[in-house]
């Protein structure tokens, strides 16, 4: 006879385990699709803003970072199939490395998010870097 609680706990273990899984996969950041052989660079700086409704506007380190990790950027082939995600760094950007071939870039829109550069197409070429700079409106007024 099991003891009570043993199904949750497994069930528990097993969550944190697919958890774990899913985690690893979205922050492997090289794309399996595309056609052609070698690889490209698809890179970036990120802006985000207005953090604050008011000036001057003062952000904690952890407030700023959160505010990078609700907004991925998203990379998808053109028939709509995401195949990469990242989460851009208030310092150092964004990359992903691709296999050639034409790519769908965008965020995940938090609210009335906007960016005026995306959704954006980009063809990745082997050896090459292509480089697309972000700014995201929050809507904060």
């Amino acid at each position: 006879m099991q003891k009570p609680g043993l199904d949750r706990t497994l069930f528990i273990v097993l969550l944190i385990a697919i958890t774990i899984a899913v985690a690893i996969a979205l922050s492997t950041n090289t794309a399996d699709t595309g056609s052609g052989g070698g690889t490209g660079t698809l890179s970036g700086n990120v802006t985000i803003g207005p953090l604050c409704p008011v000036e001057p506007c003062t952000v904690t380190p952890d407030r700023l970072t959160a505010a990078y990790a609700a907004r991925t950027i998203v990379v998808s082939i053109p028939g709509g199939a995401v195949i990469a995600e990242a989460v851009p760094d208030p310092y150092t950007g964004y990359s992903f490395i691709l296999k050639p071939g034409t790519y769908i870039v965008d965020i995940r829109h938090q609210g009335i998010d906007r960016s005026p550069e995306l959704p954006a197409t980009v063809t990745i070429r082997a050896g090459e870097t292509i480089r697309l700079d972000i700014s995201i409106d929050t809507g904060i007024r």
